[in-house]
């Protein structure tokens, strides 16, 4: 029991760390680069911007999910298959600690 808290609190720590570092991220992403005032440097400039805005989104998507994770960690709902309840595979969730399903429900391509 006390190895099972100490994972969790070990997983709470990495996942709000991780967070951390994509909101500033994502904080630096929002700005708009300024290369300079010929047209080159504008097409640059927007071009970086467009690719800025796709990171973006794939960075506060996975945001979103470590913020469900932080919150099954509270609600005690933590490491469970949103699928088929067992247990997420403790490797799986070291990996990636925001995962939603155990290894055989992602092989099997199951998804809630």
């Amino acid at each position: 029991m006390r190895t099972e808290r100490k994972f969790f609190s070990d997983q709470k720590k990495i996942l709000l760390a991780e967070k951390e570092k994509i909101e500033q991220k994502i904080a630096k992403l929002k700005k708009f680069p300024k290369y300079g005032t010929d047209e080159e440097d504008n097409l640059q400039e927007m071009e970086d911007y467009g690719n800025n805005l796709s990171i973006e989104g794939q960075l506060e998507f996975l945001s979103k999910k470590i913020t469900k994770a932080l919150k099954a960690i509270e609600k005690g709902t933590y490491g469970k298959c949103n699928v088929c309840r067992e247990n997420i595979e403790r490797g799986r969730l070291k990996i990636m600690p925001y995962a939603e399903v155990c290894v055989t429900c992602k092989k099997n391509g199951q998804k809630k």
